[in-house]
């Protein structure tokens, strides 16, 4: 797999996208879904960070990405707030592709957010701590 792909699917899903916060548009703190449907058909959609996180990931699959190498990762901005970002593994290194950055990035290149668990999309439901 190359970063190629992840960058491909970040840019698509980037292209579609527009943040409302789940309290907003679902009238619930959280809501997490996948728009992949919408973006593979061309269609613009709302989200947060976790709808923005969930497409990537379901995306990343549908390029043909084993599950086991894609995740969603919780972790802690550095203004304190939760975030969920998508995480590809590749070429032993786990890139991040999130709403808050145009392009995937190395997960240690962003020592300010406090990653705390991950879950890998062969093993849904399992939550896993981070570790360095």
């Amino acid at each position: 797999m190359s970063k190629d792909i992840a960058k491909k699917v970040h840019a698509l899903v980037e292209s579609k996208f527009t943040y409302i916060h789940d309290d907003k548009q679902y009238m619930q703190a959280e809501h997490w879904t996948s728009h992949a449907d919408k973006v593979l058909a061309g269609e613009d959609f709302s989200d947060d960070c976790d709808g923005f996180a969930n497409t990537c990931a379901e995306l990343l699959i549908k390029e043909g990405i084993d599950r086991k190498d894609v995740s969603v990762i919780y972790c802690v901005t550095e203004e304190g707030e939760d975030h969920l970002v998508c995480g590809v593994a590749v070429d032993g290194k786990t890139y991040i592709l999130e709403n808050r950055y145009d392009n995937p990035y190395d997960w240690k290149d962003k020592p300010r957010y406090d990653f705390k668990y991950f879950m890998k999309f062969d093993d849904p439901g399992q939550w896993f701590k981070v570790t360095n």
